[in-house]
């Protein structure tokens, strides 16, 4: 990739036995750590910051915002407070990091609360090793085996839970966690405390913060906008945005809306056309996935070749850490749908609640699961590991209706999208911003909703909804779910519409059963979505192998040179 931090805990020597040190704009050595980082933004203020020196190393990698004395040297003033208070030090960074330190003799890899960043790591080579690429992390260790669990997982799920990945040599940095020479461990910044405040004032004033801390980024500014809630708030709080950019096509509702927002606050507006690169699945797309999640969230994928803007803002995460995506809602049944309702589900199940495709669980492909050696219920299989994951983050809140939302922002299935983005450009991801996420923890469930969210963005703006959305032309959500049932259903009526592509049509129009799987007909019948995800696990598998090899370097384990084993539960190179 572009931008990656790689590093090992030991010396520069361990370092140059993996990676070639002319590979990154800066390294940073001890005994104990050594750090590579390449970043065309480090030095940006708010942004990648590395030093080293007698005291120990620091490299802040992402976007990281400091307290004004920390900015003419952030990484110096970081290892200063971590000497004198330990990990207290983290509680004044701001922002998408992750933080790689060592002092004292002692070295460690902290990630942001939410793990906006993915740390992996190995120990194969016999001295653990860390990076933000997940390719080059794999390429260090000289034999991969398959893990069976997570390869259905991210199959059948979406995304692999937990801090796996799909090797079982390498793992992820944990949530909201830190890494440390030979072992892991969690920290305790993402714990639901809720309290009784102005939900939507205050959450009005930690938005202006958090986006006045962003719009001093250099260069010329954009967004990717969409016709929905979320992204027209930044163009509310930065009006230094110059150009707007939506993935459509020309006549598409959703292009249309988003052209007029981009002018009602005097950007420009770009269309990312839709055509047969929307599925583009070689190895170049891929990679973003990191081999944990799909690469479909890559929807903005030739964004590069239309923008004109060095920054570009976003509104990803917003549906899931500022209104309530994650939260189990009342629903009332007629005509056999159902309508979502304000008030909270009573007594949810979860992870029912979880398996109506917030995670993108595709259980119309069970017969494919079941085919799986140890898999005899594969809809047991789908429960039993969201059950397991659901103990895993319930020492992070005491609300029953909290618990999916520790599972859904810890593994957040469209990640890809972020790290696609990140990687072209310099990217700033509002919903880090710590502000922003003790008003997600400290706010009850029953008022993260999207109301409460409008009504916070209208103290920024109060004509920011002067264009309404194609899909929810009225202000009562109930009233806009009942019109899209009856158009959808009655003769004569025109449906909304999806704001997003019709991955559907667009699938069949370029043919891609047979020029994806022309041996494999027993998959065709499955949704686009699963046959994009299955694909996804074979490119990744063969960029690994070699077969779409990413430029190697001087150094480390050539493509020709890997081998992936199938380890103990698989017998097969390819996914089920």
């Amino acid at each position: 990739m572009e931008k990656e931090l790689f590093g090992v805990f030991d010396d520069r020597s361990a370092f140059e036995r993996a990676r070639s040190p002319e590979s990154f704009d800066r390294l940073c050595s001890t005994d104990a750590l050594t750090v590579g980082i390449r970043d065309p933004a480090l030095g940006i203020p708010g942004r990648s910051a590395a030093y080293d020196g007698p005291e120990g190393a620091c490299v802040i990698w992402g976007e990281a915002y400091l307290p004004e004395e920390a900015q003419d040297d952030p990484a110096r003033w970081v290892l200063r407070r971590y000497a004198e208070v330990g990990t207290n030090a983290l509680y004044r960074l701001n922002g998408s990091y992750l933080l790689a330190i060592a002092h004292d003799g002692e070295a460690a890899v902290y990630t942001d609360p939410i793990r906006s960043w993915e740390c992996f790591y190995t120990d194969a080579s016999g001295v653990r090793t860390f990076g933000t690429d997940a390719e080059r992390v794999c390429r260090t260790v000289p034999t991969l085996s398959l893990d069976r669990e997570s390869m259905l997982e991210l199959a059948h799920l979406s995304v692999i839970l937990d801090d796996r990945t799909l090797f079982e040599e390498v793992e992820r940095a944990p949530f909201d966690g830190v890494l440390f020479a030979d072992e892991t461990d969690s920290l305790e910044r993402f714990v639901y405390r809720p309290r009784r405040f102005d939900y939507a004032t205050e959450l009005a004033a930690r938005l202006r913060r958090a986006l006045d801390r962003r719009a001093s980024l250099p260069g010329r500014k954009g967004l990717l906008l969409g016709a929905g809630y979320d992204s027209r708030a930044l163009l509310a709080g930065i009006p230094e945005i110059e150009s707007c950019y939506t993935v459509g096509a020309e006549s598409a509702p959703e292009v249309r809306v988003a052209r007029k927002i981009s002018n009602q606050y005097g950007a420009s507006h770009r269309r990312i056309p839709i055509d047969g690169s929307y599925f583009d699945v070689g190895a170049d797309v891929v990679r973003y996935t990191n081999g944990i999640g799909e690469s479909i969230h890559v929807h903005q994928r030739g964004v590069e070749s239309i923008a004109d803007a060095d920054v570009v803002y976003h509104g990803w995460a917003m549906d899931s850490l500022l209104k309530g995506f994650f939260v189990p809602k009342r629903r009332v049944g007629a005509f056999g749908k159902s309508v979502k309702l304000s008030s909270l589900d009573e007594d949810p199940d979860v992870v029912d609640f979880l398996s109506q495709r917030r995670l993108g669980i595709m259980p119309e492909c069970d017969h494919l699961l079941a085919d799986c050696p140890g898999v005899d219920d594969p809809a047991e299989f789908v429960r039993d590991r969201l059950e397991h994951e659901l103990d895993q983050c319930r020492d992070r809140c005491e609300r029953i209706h909290d618990l999916p939302n520790v599972l859904g922002v810890k593994n957040l299935p469209s990640r890809s999208f972020r790290t696609h983005l990140a990687d072209r450009f310099i990217e700033s991801f509002l919903c880090a911003d710590r502000e922003l996420l003790e008003w997600h923890l400290q706010t009850p469930p029953e008022h993260r909703t999207t109301e409460t969210f409008l009504d916070a963005v209208r103290q920024l703006d109060p004509d920011v909804l002067q264009y309404r959305p194609p899909d929810r032309p009225r202000t009562n959500s109930v009233i806009n779910q009942v019109e899209g049932f009856l158009r959808r259903n009655l003769r004569g009526m025109k449906a909304f519409g999806n704001p997003w592509p019709n991955r559907r049509d667009i699938y069949r129009r370029y043919d891609l059963d047979n020029v994806l799987f022309p041996d494999s007909p027993e998959i065709h019948s499955c949704s686009v979505r699963y046959k994009l995800r299955v694909h996804d696990v074979v490119t990744w598998l063969d960029m690994l192998s070699g077969e779409h090899p990413i430029e190697p370097e001087e150094v480390g384990c050539p493509p020709a040179d890997r081998r992936i084993h199938p380890g103990r539960p698989f017998e097969s190179e390819r996914p089920p």
